[in-house]
């Protein structure tokens, strides 16, 4: 708050003095004085209260988040039993749980009930877990467009929105992949991991070591050896976006971010336990932060984008923003790319699972 002018000692005039001259001193009248202080008070009240007003409590209330409840899922799934048609390394999930449709766009509902309609439909449950406790749900077929509109806030050239179609339902990893589930694959000594918790994400992990994750999965539970693997960067965005076209699977207002992410508006110092945050639509967590996940392709232009072909185009995709970065990175057209020997504390991965048609 700045500092209130100095009050100048109260001085009259030569002329002032001639005017009015006295035998003795000139004096003020003391009710005067006192009028005169209390106005000058009076002021600086009503400049400290706007000042107050101004830089303290109107922003407070600007910045004020919408409330959400505190339940972290809606209504009950039906569970299909004994119609359910599974690989034998998969069960049923029951009891599951639709997200809360309050917390999400209008268009999400539409993409719930295609995810119903698609398990009733082909015999398969909307949540599922495997041998080894991972969780996976259900994506049903459908179009979208991927990429962003030119004024969302964030957007760059290599987002050009353009329609992708998928025919055949998959399970997404319902969770980013733990450092439990990497250690029940890979050994409980093969923990790369800088910052260490059984229920914090795996990272520190390279694309190579993803691939040989996925492999091994597979070999555990008697699949084929491509039955895991990461997904395709537009399959990831299809599953982040869950019906969306917003900013974020739950729409435009960043404000909302920190009910859906880690990043550096509410962390900034290390990853969190997994599934803390709300789902999306599909039921996925963490989509939008905690850490980056690797992706199956090369780095790609976009249709409409005419960037020359460079070092770049040699990278693997990476999505999803992390702990570390800002919420326009965590978008869900955000695209980042690095090569496929990176590591770092903020870079991990979720598989999905792909069904026979």
């Amino acid at each position: 708050m700045p500092d209130s002018p100095e009050r100048k000692p109260f001085k009259i005039s030569r002329q002032v003095l001639r005017d009015h001259a006295a035998p003795h001193s000139l004096k003020i009248p003391k009710a005067k004085s006192v009028s005169l202080r209390i106005v000058i008070w009076f002021v600086q009240i009503v400049v400290v209260l706007a000042v107050i007003e101004h830089f303290f409590i109107r922003p407070h209330l600007s910045k004020k988040i919408p409330s959400i409840p505190a339940a972290q899922h809606g209504e009950l799934i039906p569970a299909l039993g004994e119609d359910a048609k599974l690989p034998v390394s998969l069960k049923e999930v029951s009891p599951a749980w639709l997200p809360l449709l309050n917390t999400l766009p209008e268009e999400a509902v539409g993409a719930i009930q295609r995810q119903l309609d698609s398990s009733s439909r082909n015999g398969l449950p909307v949540e599922s877990v495997n041998s080894i406790g991972m969780r996976f749900r259900l994506i049903p077929p459908g179009d979208c467009q991927i990429g962003s509109p030119e004024n969302e806030p964030g957007h760059t050239a290599v987002e050009q929105r353009h329609l992708v179609s998928f025919s055949a339902p998959f399970y997404m990893g319902m969770y980013e992949v733990t450092q439990a589930q990497w250690g029940a694959v890979m050994g409980k000594d093969s923990n790369p991991s800088h910052f260490t918790g059984g229920s914090l994400p795996v990272e520190e992990v390279t694309w190579t070591q993803c691939q040989a994750f996925c492999k091994k999965l597979a070999e555990i539970e008697g699949l084929p050896k491509n039955s895991y693997r990461l997904p395709s960067e537009a399959e990831w965005e299809y599953a982040c976006r869950a019906g969306s076209q917003t900013a974020y699977c739950f729409g435009n207002d960043v404000r909302l971010l920190d009910k859906w992410a880690d990043y550096d508006g509410n962390n900034y110092k290390r990853t969190s336990p997994v599934g803390q945050k709300l789902p999306n639509a599909f039921g996925l967590y963490d989509m939008h932060g905690n850490v980056w996940e690797w992706c199956r392709d090369l780095y790609k232009n976009y249709p409409g984008d005419s960037t020359p072909y460079s070092e770049a185009h040699t990278y693997r995709c990476v999505r999803g923003g992390n702990w570390f970065v800002s919420a326009q990175e965590c978008r869900s057209a955000n695209r980042c790319r690095l090569p496929d020997q990176s590591t770092g504390n903020m870079l991990g991965f979720r598989v999905m699972l792909v069904l026979e048609n």
